[in-house]
């Protein structure tokens, strides 16, 4: 398991290299029931995105090595808008019941 602060680490890396709009921890981290298997998921939502691949490999990358196993899914404002709203989608429940821990569009 990571602490808080290294969770914090890991957001401002990436606010560092992507200037997301918006940061979403979900999954286990974020409903308080992580374990040491488990690993970190964060929801980056940029206002635009041209190769969502290379920005997932370049973001992960950013972070480094934290101790788990990191994913970092991430999205176009506009895909957000578009898919956002399907259920049973990992995106549908990292908005749905995830916690925000960047945002600049408040």
């Amino acid at each position: 398991m990571i602490s808080q602060e290294t969770i914090n680490q890991a957001v401002l890396k990436i606010v560092a290299t992507a200037e997301p709009c918006k940061i979403i921890l979900f999954g286990s981290y974020a409903r308080n029931e992580a374990t040491e298997n488990s690993d970190l998921d964060l929801l980056v939502i940029k206002p635009q995105l041209t190769n969502k691949g290379m920005e997932m490999v370049r973001l992960r990358n950013a972070i480094g090595h934290i101790g788990i196993g990191v994913d970092v899914l991430v999205y176009s404002q506009m895909e957000i808008n578009k898919r956002g709203h399907i259920p049973s989608s990992a995106l549908y429940y990292a908005l749905k019941e995830g916690k925000v821990l960047y945002d600049t569009t408040n």
